[in-house]
């Protein structure tokens, strides 16, 4: 219960700003200024996340045409789910906004709605999520996805598919109020220090 008074609180103090950097966004890129997409989260179920769309309207189909047309980008893709320099983006505000996690503001909601909680593993798309091996899934489903987690307050972006899965046992299995409240303050400095994605 006061987690989700927390977040509702935040999602009152935050939503503005992530309102404001949606609009800029959208001047440039129109399109809508929310992005869900469905994700795993505790015991497997599945749930819609809330973001802030910081990507081009096609981004599936520019991805699918980038990864087969280069094989770097199409490891990088495997390895990293992501790309450091991702042509998808929607512009320099939307870069903004990732790097501040401005993006991440509307998943407060889904803290609001019991799907997610403010630390733990980040919840993987469906295609991720199956690609993991089922013990490595199994222990990460036992929790609560988290808005971040212990990989996001460290190289972030850097960090491969192999590297998250071991961050993520690893804050399982040392998982305590103390740990939560030390990864929510480094996160904090992550985020000022604009050493996001």
């Amino acid at each position: 219960m006061l987690r989700k008074l927390i977040a509702g609180l935040l999602l009152i103090a935050l939503l503005p700003i992530a309102l404001i950097t949606g609009v800029i966004i959208r001047l440039k890129h129109p399109g809508p200024m929310f992005f869900k997409q469905l994700r795993e989260g505790r015991h497997g179920r599945f749930f819609l996340i809330w973001k802030l769309r910081t990507m081009v309207v096609n981004a599936d189909i520019v991805l699918a045409r980038l990864i087969e047309n280069n094989q770097l980008l199409a490891t990088e893709w495997r390895d990293y789910g992501g790309l450091k320099n991702d042509p998808r983006i929607a512009g320099a505000a939307a870069r903004l906004a990732r790097r501040l996690s401005i993006d991440e503001i509307p998943q407060l909601i889904n803290i609001i709605n019991g799907d997610m909680a403010f630390v733990g593993p980040r919840p993987l798309e469906k295609y991720l999520a199956e690609s993991l091996p089922p013990n490595t899934r199994a222990t990460r489903n036992s929790v609560k996805p988290g808005l971040t987690g212990l990989w996001q307050i460290g190289p972030r972006s850097n960090v491969s598919i192999r590297q998250m899965q071991h961050y993520d046992k690893l804050y399982i299995s040392k998982k305590s109020f103390c740990l939560d409240a030390y990864i929510l303050l480094k996160t904090i400095g992550v985020v000022v220090k604009k050493t996001g994605i």
